[in-house]
Order: structure tokens, then sequence, then C-alpha cells
């Protein structure tokens, strides 16, 4: 009777430890995996409803209408970022249509670039930003390192839409080359050969800036994953 007791309870105990355990993988799974590609290999990575996937800050970011919305009075312990939670992507393409509102405040979308808390400020990232501020607009800046990798545009200013209209950035980050494209417009291109720098792969993520004041848009978000290289 004792035997039988005892082998029942170790039974529920090794059911409970398995579900449990794959439980765990399941949830570690999914935020790992990417949304499957469509046709042309583009992989949405914003449904347009809310920030399934995304992880940041909810007194900075929410999403309205159909996009995501980055806006606070009042930002303090640095700049913060909503962070896209699938980790270790390298060479792609990546598109996104973004807004800053009445063309007020500084904001980037980060690529290759690595987790790094600051205090309590859980949602920080360090790395590659394209970036887009008044003077700013498609530049490469390092955010947490070297700082401004790109000043100079490649050919010309790109087109930067007024009235609050969407523009169109476009990143492609292929083994050491780096190229943004603002507006159908190449703004820089950098061979990053850095042995010591130069990122391979990392999270892709939105930053909000410090000390706040304005409000930034993003949509259409979505990433084409190219071959290694």
């Amino acid at each position: 009777m004792i035997m039988s007791i005892i082998s029942k309870i170790i039974h529920l105990i090794l059911k409970f430890v398995f579900v449990a355990g794959f439980t765990s993988f399941s949830a570690t799974a999914n935020v790992q995996t990417l949304p499957k590609p469509d046709a042309e290999g583009w992989i949405n990575l914003f449904n347009g409803k809310d920030l399934t996937g995304w992880g940041g800050d909810p007194k900075v970011w929410r999403v309205k209408d159909g996009y995501i919305s980055g806006e606070i009075k009042r930002l303090k312990g640095g700049n913060t970022f909503l962070v896209y939670q699938n980790k270790d992507l390298s060479n792609y393409i990546l598109e996104a249509d973004i807004l800053l509102v009445a063309n007020k405040g500084n904001s980037g979308i980060q690529y290759r670039s690595k987790h790094s808390e600051n205090g309590t400020n859980k949602w920080v990232v360090k790395g590659y930003q394209a970036d887009f501020a008044n003077g700013c607009w498609g530049k490469l800046y390092e955010e947490g390192g070297r700082k401004t990798l790109v000043w100079r545009y490649k050919n010309k200013p790109p087109h930067i839409k007024a009235n609050d209209e969407w523009n169109k950035y476009r990143i492609t980050a292929n083994g050491s080359k780096l190229k943004h494209e603002l507006n159908g417009t190449v703004t820089i291109e950098l061979d990053d050969k850095n042995q010591k720098r130069a990122a391979k792969d990392g999270v892709i993520a939105l930053q909000y800036h410090s000390p706040g004041g304005f409000e930034v848009r993003f949509r259409n978000i979505r990433i084409k994953l190219l071959g290694k290289k």
C-alpha cells in the first residue's frame, strides 16, 4: 500500500517536471522563432494589432491605429528601446515606415545590437543605429559605442516628407557591409572591417530618445533574411 502511494507520488512529480520543462522550452522556442515569410521572403515583425514579439517600457510604447507609437512627456534614466525578442539576426534587409510627429524629437532603428542594461532601465541596447532626427536622417550611429560612424551622405541628402507623412527606411546588413536608404535615396554605405567592434549579429530595436516630449511612429516593419557571407 505504502509502495503504491509512493509510486503514484513519484509519477506525479515526474509528470509535473516534464510538463513544466516542456512549457518552458516551448515559450523559449516561440520567442526565438520568426513568423513565416511571404512568397517573396518578407517576414512581418509587427502584426499591426499589438506588441507581440516586442518588449519595452509600457509607459512609452503602445499600438495605435495600426502603428507603434513611442511617446512620453518626460523620460528619465536615458534612452529606452522597444526590442524585438528574436536574437542573433545577422544578414538581412530591414524595412520600416517611420514618422516623427511635427518633425520633433530623435529616434532610430537599432540593428545587430546587444542588450546593455543601464541601472534600473532594462530596455537598453547598444550597437548600429539607423538614425533619424533633424540633421541626422539616414546616418549611421553606434549607440553605446563608437558614436557617429558615417556622417557625410554618399551622394545627396534624402528627401524628408513634411506634414506628418510617412518616410520609408531600408537597411541592408550583409557581412561587413552596411547600407541605409531613405525614401529611395542611398544615404550611407560602410564596410565595417573593425575586427574588435564590428557587429555580426544581434537584436533589432526601436529607439525613444531622452528626455522625451515627442512622439515617434513605426509601421510596416519587415525583414528579408539573406544568406551567410
